[in-house]
C-alpha cells in the first residue's frame, strides 16, 4: 500500500524500511606497512563481526563495488579509497560465490572513470582478483528511468542500469573532510553512482544532499565498507593531508557508518546535511549504534578542518552574491586547493602573475590594478556584465560552474604570460617538458594549457588562443 502524499512529500520510508538501531564494525592496526596482505586481514577482521562477507553475498550473485575514485589522487593522499582494500573486498565476495564483481565509479568534473581507477591503482588491484571495471558516469553505460516514490524533492531518477542490477551493493568511501558536507563516507559516495550528465544537472544545489538520499530510498548500499586506513583531514575533498588512522569500519548502515567516520575525525555530526538528510528518512540512524571490534577511541584524532574563508589563498579571491559553496564557489576553491596543495599555484603565479578569481555578482575597485598583475578570470553567469564582457577577462559560463571549473581554471590561469615573454618563454620550455614527461594528469593538463597561451603570448594573442586550448586540453585529459 502506498504512503500517503504527505508523508512522500516528506522523503520518508515505509516503517517497515526504516531502519532503528545499527551495528558498526571497526578493525584496527598500529603497524603503518600497508600490503595486501595486512590490508586483506584487516577488511576480514572487521566483516567477521558482521557475520563474513557471505552473510551478505550469496553464490551465483551479482555485486557491484562503489569506491570514492572522484579524482586521480592516491589513497596514500587521503584522497581516494584504498586499492589494497577494494581488491580484498572483491576477493572476498567472489570467495563467497559470486558470479560476477563489478568496481563502478562516476567520477567528477569531466575526468574519466576508468582512467581515475587505473591512475590511482585501483584498476589493477579489482583486475587481479576477477573483477569488471564500469564506468557508472558514461553515455556508454546503459540507464533506465526509475520513479522515486518516497522522493523528498525527486519523483524519478536517471540511474545506471549496473547499479539496478546489482544483487548486491558494496559502498566503500573515504574517510576524508569535505568543504561543505563536513566529511565524505557512505552517503556523499553515492553522488558517484550517476551519470555524469545527469549529476551535472542534480549538483551543486543546495538541495543536493536531499536528491541524492532520494535516490539511496530506491538504490542504497547493502554493506559499507569504509577506508579510514589513510584518512583525509584538511581542505578536503581533493586536497586533503593524509593522517594514519589504521582502521576500516564496516556496517549495513550508510547513516551509522557516516556518523563513525564524523567521530573518528572529531566532527560534529549535526553539521552533515547528508547524515541529517538519511536519517530524516529512515535510510538509516545516527544514535542508537552498537559498536563491535576495537574501540574507535583508540584511533579517533581532531581532523584540521578545511580554511572558512579564502584568505589563504595566494591570489585576488572575490566572491559575490548569487552563487553558493555548494555550487560554484566550492568547485573552483577544490581545484584551487587542489593547486596550492601540489605547489601548481604557485608556479603559476611565477610565470604568469599574480592571478584575480571573481565569482558571481560583486564589484572589483582594483579592477585595473588587478589586471595588470596577472590572468583574470571570471566565474558563472551571476557576474556583473562589466566583468564577464571585458575582453581582457577570462569568463567561464555557466550556473553553477560544477564539471568545467577545475580545466577551466587551469586554462584561464595560463591566457597570459607578462614581462620578458622571450626570456619566460625558454623558461617555461623547460619546465614544461619536465611537467609532460614526469608530471600528473593535472600537472600535464596545466602545461598543455600554458604552452598554447605562451605561444599565443609571443604571437600578441594569448587569451583568444587560450580560450581554444580549453577544448585541447578537456580531450586529451578529460573526455570519456
Amino acid at each position: 500500500m502506498p504512503e500517503p502524499v504527505s508523508m512522500r512529500e516528506a522523503g520518508g520510508l515505509p516503517a517497515e524500511e526504516r531502519l532503528t538501531r545499527a551495528t558498526v564494525a571497526i578493525a584496527h592496526t598500529s603497524e603503518k606497512h600497508r600490503s595486501y596482505e595486512t590490508i586483506y586481514a584487516l577488511a576480514e577482521r572487521a566483516l567477521n563481526h558482521l557475520g563474513g562477507m557471505r552473510e551478505f553475498v550469496k553464490p551465483g550473485q551479482t555485486v557491484l563495488i562503489k569506491p570514492n575514485v572522484t579524482v586521480f589522487y592516491t589513497a596514500e593522499e587521503g584522497c581516494t579509497t584504498d586499492p589494497y582494500l577494494v581488491a580484498a573486498v572483491a576477493r572476498m565476495a567472489k570467495e563467497a560465490g559470486a558470479a560476477r564483481v563489478m568496481v563502478g565509479e562516476s567520477s567528477g568534473g569531466t575526468f574519466n572513470s576508468i582512467r581515475n581507477m587505473k591512475t590511482v591503482g585501483i584498476a589493477a588491484a579489482a583486475e587481479h582478483e576477477g573483477a569488471e571495471l564500469v564506468d557508472l558516469g558514461s553515455e556508454h553505460t546503459p540507464n533506465r528511468r526509475l520513479g522515486i516514490e518516497y522522493g523528498k524533492v525527486l519523483r524519478e531518477a536517471i540511474l545506471p542500469a549496473p547499479l539496478l542490477d546489482a544483487d548486491v551493493i558494496i559502498d566503500m568511501p573515504k574517510a576524508k573532510n569535505h568543504e561543505h558536507t563536513k566529511i565524505t563516507g557512505a552517503l556523499k559516495n553515492w553522488v558517484g553512482v550517476v551519470n555524469q550528465q545527469w549529476r551535472q544537472q542534480n549538483h551543486g544545489w543546495k538541495d543536493t544532499a536531499a536528491r541524492f538520499m532520494d535516490i539511496m530510498t530506491v538504490a542504497r548500499p547493502h554493506l559499507c565498507v569504509a577506508d579510514a586506513i589513510i584518512c583525509g583531514e584538511g581542505d578536503g575533498p581533493i586536497a586533503n593531508l593524509p593522517h594514519w588512522a589504521g582502521c576500516v569500519i564496516a556496517s549495513t548502515d550508510p547513516v551509522a557508518t557516516d556518523v563513525t567516520i564524523a567521530r573518528l575525525l572529531g566532527h560534529d555530526i549535526l553539521n552533515s546535511d547528508y547524515i541529517n538528510e538519511a536519517a530524516e528518512r529512515g535510510i538509516g540512524v545516527k544514535d542508537r549504534i552498537d559498536y563491535v571490534g576495537d574501540p574507535l577511541e583508540i584511533a579517533s584524532f581532531q581532523a584540521w578542518h578545511n580554511h572558512a574563508d579564502f584568505s589563504y589563498f595566494p591570489v585576488n579571491f572575490l566572491v559575490g552574491n548569487g552563487v553558493t559553496m555548494e555550487g560554484t564557489v566550492g568547485h573552483v576553491k577544490s581545484a584551487l586547493d587542489s593547486m596550492v596543495r601540489r605547489g601548481e599555484l604557485n608556479e603559476v603565479i611565477w610565470l604568469n602573475g599574480t592571478p584575480t578569481i571573481m565569482i558571481g555578482e560583486i564589484d572589483d575597485p582594483h579592477f585595473e590594478e588587478h589586471l595588470r598583475q596577472g590572468p583574470y578570470l571570471v566565474f558563472d553567469d551571476a557576474a556583473k556584465p562589466q566583468y564577464k564582457n571585458d575582453p581582457r577577462v577570462f569568463f567561464v559560463p555557466g550556473h553553477p560552474v560544477l564539471r568545467t571549473a577545475m580545466p577551466s581554471l587551469m586554462v584561464g590561469l595560463s591566457a597570459r604570460i607578462p614581462g620578458n615573454a622571450i626570456l619566460q618563454w625558454q623558461q617555461f620550455q623547460r619546465w614544461g617538458m619536465s611537467n609532460m614527461k614526469y608530471g600528473t594528469p593535472a600537472r600535464r593538463a596545466l602545461t598543455v594549457a600554458q604552452t598554447v597561451a605562451a605561444a599565443a603570448a609571443l604571437a600578441g594573442a594569448g587569451v583568444l588562443l587560450a580560450n581554444g586550448a580549453r577544448k585541447f586540453a578537456r580531450w586529451l585529459f578529460w573526455a570519456d
